[in-house]
């Protein structure tokens, strides 16, 4: 008999739900996004952070968008009402943009090279990005404020319902400037504070998230560079992060309301949501808003260093049978991701025995054998295994893996893995070949078409010519 976890009463965590790359989706419309915040409020979200930069037809810098002139937003303009949907379903949404850089922000250096942010060395940066490929702006320039001012502005007037928003700050670059007196978080901040008043005085009530770079003059991972030591106003909420924006006890009981991000539900495996929401329980932040990253554009430029996407679609959740703008939300393996979500949020201390009761019942009916849980479990692991940002797949798609081998990113152990996981994923094929149940059916259909990927593919020896 599986074990039984503590019984929640209440969800565990007051905010609850999902960090949507909003701009990366061009092919989504109105209808379809729709679902997927019915998709959120299902999942016992009450909070969607909607990225907005990049994705809105700015009038004053069209610039920003003209890279995602495809973007059915871009085209018609649908977000506030988007947004009035998700009030009408309980659902408070934020805006997000980054200060001095990513999506939308980033192009506009592409008119105004003078503004390029500069590298420790004072050269120029190179471009990076991942769909919006683009350069960091130098905030030690007035005016680099003052466009990210007016187009934050604009973006406010756009979408004046909206609940709030994320600044988030650059998690890859940063500029640098040897000779002047204030560092780029003091720089950065000047333009978090003025943009934050003139929110609230706008709506007092406003939700304006932000990082923790600002306030303990603590060095910022991966940047080279500290933080700097600016005085905290409790109105802000704080946003936190894995990789770049540590979890800081002191400051989370400063604030009114805290946030934690993770990738686990892009990445997907329920093993890895659960641990995060455990990080999130542990730190004592109020709020768990991981990714939720359908992403559907063309790769402009190497996104990740790898040319070799350049000119492909990116499939949402790598779930390449879809068809171009069809939704992800109905796929089992997304299913499965999003219940682990609803469930260790509400309890990040669910044992995994028991959430497999909870999928049990969610898709088979309560009826499903071990072995068949093992299974579905175990195509999901590997469906993701080795994910990164740029969202292509790996042991769906012989092309990718041939595309890592060549950039030096895989070797004999991973490709003997992969050889293994395989030979696995087609016996589950095999052993859900005439099954009764949609689910199991639908598990059998997704392993076939792994195999598939490789006996269609001239790639599709990649592995037997690596370990000869």
């Amino acid at each position: 008999m599986a074990a039984s976890g503590p019984v929640s009463t209440r969800p565990y965590f007051n905010d609850r739900g999902y960090y949507i790359e909003f701009m990366r989706c061009p092919l989504f419309t109105l209808s379809t996004w729709e679902g997927i915040l019915d998709g959120v409020k299902e999942d016992g979200g009450n909070l969607v952070i909607l990225w907005m930069g990049g994705a809105f037809r700015s009038r004053k810098f069209p610039i920003t968008w003209k890279y995602n002139a495809e973007h059915e937003n871009v085209k018609r303009d649908f977000a506030r009402t988007l947004i009035d949907y998700g009030h009408s379903i309980g659902l408070k949404v934020l805006l997000c943009l980054t200060p001095y850089g990513y999506d939308g922000t980033n192009q506009y250096p592409i008119e105004h090279p003078e503004l390029k942010a500069l590298n420790e060395a004072g050269h120029y940066t190179r471009a990076s990005g991942l769909d919006a490929w683009g350069f960091n702006l130098n905030p030690y320039k007035a005016e680099a404020k003052e466009f990210m001012l007016a187009y934050t502005r604009e973006m406010l007037d756009f979408y004046p319902n909206a609940d709030g928003m994320l600044l988030e700050s650059s998690d890859y670059a940063v500029s640098y400037c040897k000779d002047c007196p204030k560092s780029y978080y003091e720089k950065e901040f000047e333009f978090i504070r003025e943009i934050s008043d003139e929110i609230w005085a706008r709506k007092p009530e406003a939700t304006i998230a932000v990082y923790p770079h600002y306030f303990k003059g603590a060095d910022v991972p991966g940047m080279n560079i500290k933080g700097a030591r600016e005085k905290f106003d409790p109105r802000w909420t704080l946003f936190f992060t894995p990789h770049s924006a540590y979890l800081d006890p002191e400051l989370i009981r400063q604030a009114k309301s805290s946030l934690y991000w993770d990738p686990s539900p892009s990445f997907g495996q329920p093993a890895l949501i659960q641990a995060a929401a455990r990080k999130a329980k542990q730190a004592g932040v109020t709020g768990f808003v991981p990714d939720f990253a359908p992403w559907n554009y063309v790769y402009s430029g190497p996104d990740m260093g790898h040319q070799f996407l350049v000119g492909t679609r990116a499939s949402p959740f790598c779930f390449g049978w879809l068809m171009p703008g069809e939704t992800p939300m109905h796929e089992l393996l997304l299913r499965l991701d999003r219940l682990a979500y609803k469930e260790f949020s509400r309890n990040p201390d669910l044992p995994m025995e028991s959430f497999r009761d909870v999928v049990s019942q969610a898709f088979f009916g309560g009826k499903a054998s071990s072995q068949l849980l093992d299974d579905l479990f175990f195509v999901d692991e590997s469906f993701t295994i080795d994910r990164t940002w740029d969202m292509a797949p790996v042991l769906s798609s012989p092309a990718v893996v041939k595309g890592r081998i060549e950039l030096g990113e895989l070797g004999p152990e991973r490709l003997r893995e992969y050889g293994d996981r395989l030979k696995k994923i087609d016996e589950i094929a095999t052993r859900s070949t005439g099954a009764r149940d949609a689910s199991t059916q639908e598990l059998g259909r997704m392993a076939a078409w792994i195999v598939d990927q490789w006996k269609q593919s001239p790639d599709g020896g990649i592995l037997d010519k690596h370990l000869r």
